[in-house]
């Protein structure tokens, strides 16, 4: 699936995908959850309210582990690429 899911059909011959891990904070879950129903309540439509995901592209591991402890948030952190 990664191999096929590049954004940018370009991308595909500049990088390649050498592992993938999924990470579930139950923290950053509940914000989520919680942010969404405040959202649903204010009014947003179901189409606004759908969730997307990304990939982030880590240089090394100590990048990754950290965003995995602190989350990842807007403007918090140098990591622009996704």
């Amino acid at each position: 699936v990664l191999q096929s899911s590049y954004l940018n059909s370009t991308s595909q011959g500049g990088f390649q995908y050498s592992q993938a891990m999924l990470v579930e904070n139950a923290l950053f879950l509940r914000e989520l959850k919680a942010f969404a129903q405040a959202k649903e309540a204010a009014g947003y439509s179901q189409e606004e309210l759908e969730e997307t995901f990304a990939f982030l592209l880590f240089d090394n591991e100590k990048e990754a582990k950290e965003v995995c402890q602190t989350g990842l948030r807007v403007n918090s952190s140098s990591i622009s690429t996704l």
